[in-house]
């Protein structure tokens, strides 16, 4: 019991600062592999920039430090895996004491439009990544950015949103975020173990969406009472099952209306919806916008 209310708690408090989240931008990505070496022991910079930067140089033996004199992050040895967070208008310096084993460098640039919550008093952050998940987020903004293929933007934007997710999960596990105590993405292991209700729910919803299983009927087939279920899903999820339920028809929805020769009616009898009317309804209240809307902007050419 204790448990459920602390994960609530911990949900409502995540929600608040998601919905605190100002617009904002993404600025440049750079992504070099096999970079020139850097100078042997030479301290380089300063570097800094007028935007946020979330920076990755994993090379063993690199040092690094922020603001004059070491005043915001003294100078430290920089681990594999960690990547550093600056605010607009920090300086930092980087050393190299091994340049050639340098593999990889990767830059990502963003701003906000007002200060977020979470970063507002941050000028420096350190954020160890053991899986090297921001590597696969920025190798695929890196690629994304230099295309210019329909849906660039919203894609960019969606992977920089992800990245402030894993930013923000990181944060609220605790960690100071100084060099000797950096915030840590969280494994896969441990987003399994989280998520595991939640994938057996789906798979149950997903196997009938035309005719989704009640809450009685879910939590039989799942061997638990009708109120452990909702009390354990709302508490990992943040989400009642209904409203579980109504996200996964909508997904489904989506995808069928992505097709040219399907409508919003033959849509909603598919999916069994009483009528196109509450169909209409639910689709609004799940994604922000009419299934008309969707269609308009989402066949666009």
């Amino acid at each position: 019991m204790i448990l459920s209310q602390y994960r609530t708690t911990f949900l409502q408090k995540v929600s608040n600062i998601v919905q605190s989240l100002p617009s904002v931008n993404l600025a440049l990505v750079e992504h070099t592999q096999n970079p020139t070496p850097k100078h042997r022991g030479v301290w380089i910079g300063p570097i800094q920039r007028n935007s946020w930067i979330l920076d990755s140089s994993n090379c063993p033996g690199m040092r690094c430090r922020a603001g004059d004199s070491g005043s915001i992050s003294p100078e430290t040895d920089r681990p594999r895996h960690t990547w550093h967070l600056y605010a607009p208008n920090v300086p930092f310096w980087e050393q190299y004491d091994r340049p050639e084993l340098l593999e990889e460098d990767m830059w990502l640039q963003f701003d906000f439009n007002k200060p977020w919550p979470p970063l507002a008093e941050r000028k420096f952050a350190a954020i160890f990544d053991p899986e090297d998940r921001f590597v696969e987020y920025v190798r695929a903004m890196y690629e994304v950015q230099q295309h210019g293929r329909p849906g660039r933007q919203l894609i960019l934007q969606g992977l920089l949103l992800a990245v402030l997710g894993e930013v923000l999960t990181a944060i609220q596990a605790g960690a100071s975020g100084k060099a000797n105590d950096p915030w840590q993405i969280c494994s896969h292991g441990d987003y399994d173990r989280e998520n595991r209700l939640l994938s057996t729910v789906d798979a149950a919803i997903t196997r009938k969406l035309s005719s989704p299983p009640s809450l009685e009927q879910l939590a039989e087939e799942l061997d638990m009472s009708v109120s452990s279920l909702a009390h354990r899903f709302k508490a990992e999820t943040g989400l009642t099952v209904v409203q579980r339920i109504q996200w996964l028809r909508i997904r489904m929805a989506r995808r069928m209306l992505l097709q040219s020769d399907t409508g919003v009616k033959s849509v909603s009898h598919k999916l069994r919806f009483s009528s196109p009317a509450y169909f209409a309804k639910v689709f609004q209240k799940v994604t922000g916008m009419t299934p008309s809307t969707y269609i308009a902007t989402a066949r666009r050419p």
